[in-house]
């Protein structure tokens, strides 16, 4: 279920006051939490499980030092993009001009099919309506669908 709460902000388009939905979110889970739920659903130990998912983490990092992207599957990809300096002319453009570095992860068509509104697995609730005991809506109930 992903909990949202009211927020007044200016529209973007106009300035005007208006409400908007603002993800509430509900934790965090750390790398142990997902080695120790993936070692309760196999027959590897939660240390295998880590040791696997720290080495994952160091070759991820070291190819994207090496400007490589990298596919993890249907989850998606990370890549690197360079934030830089202008030059007037294409010969002045060296090293110098980049002043950063951005991890950027993009979602695999799987991932973006598995995350659409219209997903009956995906639920929403405002944690106003949690706290007060009433019944969360999928995404599609907000939206007018008939179907649950």
């Amino acid at each position: 279920m992903i909990v949202f709460k009211t927020t007044k902000r200016a529209n973007p388009k106009n300035g005007s006051k208006a409400f908007y939905a603002e993800q509430v979110r509900l934790g965090q889970i750390t790398l142990n939490d997902l080695a120790e739920e993936m070692a309760q659903e196999s027959t590897v130990t939660r240390h295998d499980i880590l040791a696997v998912l720290s080495s994952l983490q160091q070759h991820v990092i070291n190819h994207l030092q090496q400007g490589k992207s990298v596919r993890l599957g249907d989850l998606g990809s990370f890549h690197v993009r360079i934030t830089s300096k202008p030059s007037e002319k294409e010969e002045e453009v060296s090293a110098d001009n980049v002043k950063g570095l951005r991890v950027h992860f993009r979602r695999s068509a799987i991932m973006m099919d598995k995350m659409r509104l219209t997903n009956p697995q995906i639920t929403f609730a405002n944690v106003k309506t949690l706290l007060t005991g009433q019944n969360q809506q999928t995404a599609s109930q907000d939206a007018g669908d008939a179907n649950p």
